[in-house]
């Protein structure tokens, strides 16, 4: 069961005390591709979302990439969460890194998944904006409420306005894994290349998908299998006795 917590913490796996992974949506800010992966994480973490601001009525869309991240640690903070891991695709993934490097200024040092995220600023025409914007509104469902829609254009203008601006210099060293995906794309060398300069504890992984279908269950074994490093960690701590810490 999805649960709201705390305005934008969504509960999406809770047994008990164990550790906590936390989830980033991508662009737009949908959860609903993100459920049969907390399953997955829910075999040994609670699973949290931290959604994103614009979406519900009276809220106004963050347009920078470190005012997401700040408003994600007060989220986590309001809740009393502090999390083992975190993962986040596409741009939940640079909002993790900041995350996290705030989270390391306190000593707290997740894990860290990112799933075909880039630290670098993203390049598109405007063609390419509309065609992500009309995609993006697209999975509302064939009649969506003209209210929702609009909230989901106006978060996604702040975040893609967001992307555009941001880059990061700023090192991370937690364990961090990135995984690439399969759809060409000239930024992503370059992406590859900046992370291995940021993060002195990373591992890579690759899945053989494209961005936009990362999540389609065909591709979820696939997924597990990238995933491995970090699910090794969580499934070995388990076994000794550790997740409830």
């Amino acid at each position: 069961m999805v649960e709201a917590t705390l305005g934008r913490m969504v509960t999406l796996v809770r047994r008990g005390q164990r550790p906590a992974c936390v989830v980033l949506p991508g662009a737009g800010g949908g959860l609903q591709p993100y459920l049969r992966l907390a399953a997955v994480f829910g075999e040994t973490h609670n699973v949290y979302a931290v959604r994103a601001a614009g979406l519900v009525p009276d809220e106004q869309p963050e347009d920078r990439v470190d005012v997401m991240a700040d408003s994600a640690v007060r989220a986590l903070d309001d809740a009393g969460v502090v999390p083992a891991l975190v993962f986040g695709w596409s741009m939940g993934g640079v909002i993790g890194w900041e995350m996290c490097v705030r989270l390391a200024a306190r000593g707290v040092r997740p894990d860290l998944a990112m799933l075909d995220s880039s630290p670098l600023p993203r390049v598109a025409t405007e063609e390419a904006n509309a065609w992500l914007v009309d995609r993006i509104t697209g999975m509302l469902g064939p009649r969506p409420d003209a209210a929702t829609t609009d909230r989901v254009r106006r978060t996604l203008a702040a975040q893609i306005g967001a992307l555009a601006e941001y880059r990061t210099d700023r090192s991370y060293d937690g364990r961090v894994l990135m995984i690439t995906c399969a759809d060409p794309d000239s930024q992503r060398e370059p992406s590859v290349a900046a992370w291995r300069a940021l993060a002195p504890n990373l591992a890579e992984g690759h899945l053989e998908a494209d961005h936009f279908d990362v999540f389609d269950p065909v591709h979820l074994p696939g997924l597990v299998t990238a995933l491995a490093p970090v699910m090794k960690r969580a499934h070995d701590k388990a076994a000794a006795g550790e997740l409830a810490r």
